[in-house]
């Protein structure tokens, strides 16, 4: 029941972050039927766990990236659920290795699987789903055993999730985390770690031929997916009619995403159309492919989060907007107003490849400052003894964030999203369709 719940908390965006006073309840009423009396030797220094680990993307590429840090190299990961068989093979690289948790027949048994691999490590570092109450359940069982420090690794920070409750010390990575502390009561235990990138050592722009121009954006489709007066689509059928450049854009499929049905079906049929669309490729190909984009604009209405700056440091020229729900790195210094300043600073810059009040030196050096993977596993390694200095926001936010930005765009949906995950409660279930009904009536 409460998985379900969670997946319903996290896929709908109620206002509700955390549930602290449920894991507590679950673990005083469930923690008499664990074992914790066994010992272990040679415990790593810390232990990384992931419901599920895939190819690309996610806490996935953030964990390969922390495990060969000089910080967090005394690293084990534990898959508590799934893992694709490449990501599989990345993971093992830890220093004590990757461990997938087979196929238990009951929660009780995947609880007890997970604590004696817990007990194990000095740190848990949870990169959990936001639905995972099994996990949080061990987590919070080994740590009052076996004294361990717990970590959460708050990468879904503008959604609910299990996990805050047990956490000693939240890792914040962007100003729209950090402006929803409050509402997570996590104030006092907060620190701010960022996102880890592969960096380049330095940034190069290549010279693009002219007939190989294009413009380039990349996510899945629901980042795309209008809402809160912004609209993607909208904005690039405008921009198509103003340039000769083709769009293209990688990983939303138009054919399952009706906001794109309009645009989608003009372009299709002309001899040349401006507008492409790719399928998702591995990140490998992805990071080549947009390297030689003569501009990347990153989605909205809901960020691409580390494509932005990821993208800018391959030498790509990069753009966005300032919705409310950004601030998950210093380049959005590079983003416009509204869509319309966007439109405007976009089409100047490729007229004149320049872009006045910019100073991209400056940008760049936070960018590496805030998202270099040695100095965010440095921040991660004193994250439980951090000062308050040392717990800050790393960069000045450019703009204000709307911590109900998410909130607005679920209250004027016409369908609530059900959990793919979990099988459904039926009790939980009719309640949460009663709330539905009378959702913009609820406080």
């Amino acid at each position: 029941m409460a998985r379900f719940f969670g997946e319903l908390l996290w896929k709908n965006n109620l206002g509700q972050y955390h549930l602290t006073s449920l894991e507590n309840a679950l673990v005083e009423k469930y923690a008499h039927l664990f074992d914790t009396d066994f010992k272990i030797e040679n415990r790593s220094t810390y232990l990384h766990l992931l419901t599920k680990a895939y190819e690309t993307g996610g806490h996935t590429r953030i964990v390969e990236r922390l495990i060969h840090s000089d910080a967090l190299k005394s690293s084990a990961i534990l898959v508590t659920e799934s893992v694709d068989p490449r990501a599989l093979k990345k993971l093992s690289n830890a220093k004590h290795g990757c461990i997938r948790l087979e196929k238990q027949g009951n929660s009780q048994l995947k609880i007890q699987a997970i604590i004696h691999e817990l007990a194990k490590c000095q740190v848990a570092i949870l990169h959990l789903h936001p639905h995972d109450i099994e996990t949080t359940i061990a987590v919070a069982i080994a740590k009052k055993k076996f004294n361990i420090r717990v970590l959460f690794y708050n990468h879904a920070d503008h959604v609910f999730s299990f996990g805050h409750g047990v956490a000693d010390r939240t890792l914040e990575l962007s100003h729209f985390g950090w402006a929803l502390r409050h509402k997570r009561e996590s104030e006092n235990k907060s620190t701010f770690t960022g996102i880890p990138l592969a960096l380049p050592k330095k940034s190069t722009v290549s010279k693009i031929p002219e007939s190989d121009a294009y413009i380039a954006s990349a996510g899945s489709a629901y980042k795309f997916k209008p809402g809160q007066g912004y609209s993607f689509p909208n904005f690039v059928a405008s921009l198509i009619e103003k340039i000769q450049l083709p769009f293209i854009l990688i990983g939303a499929d138009p054919w399952n995403s009706p906001w794109w049905w309009s645009i989608f079906f003009q372009e299709k049929f002309k001899p040349k159309p401006r507008l492409q669309f790719a399928n998702k490729m591995s990140h490998e190909k992805y990071v080549s492919y947009l390297s030689n984009a003569s501009a990347y604009i990153d989605s909205f209405p809901m960020t691409g989060g580390t494509a932005f700056p990821e993208i800018l440091s391959l030498g790509v020229p990069c753009f966005g907007v300032l919705t409310g729900a950004h601030g998950y790195t210093p380049a959005d210094r590079l983003k416009s107003a509204n869509m319309q300043k966007l439109s405007d600073e976009l089409l100047h810059f490729l007229a004149t490849q320049e872009r006045p009040g910019i100073n991209l030196d400056e940008v760049m050096e936070q960018v590496y400052q805030a998202h270099d993977t040695d100095k965010v596993a440095a921040r991660v390694a004193i994250a439980a003894s951090a000062t308050e200095l040392e717990a800050r926001t790393l960069w000045d936010n450019p703009a204000a964030i709307d911590t109900q930005f998410y909130e607005k765009i679920w209250r004027n949906q016409k369908l609530f999203s059900m959990p793919v995950h979990t099988l459904p409660n039926i009790l939980l279930l009719r309640l949460f369709i009663g709330y539905w009904l009378n959702r913009n009536n609820a406080t």
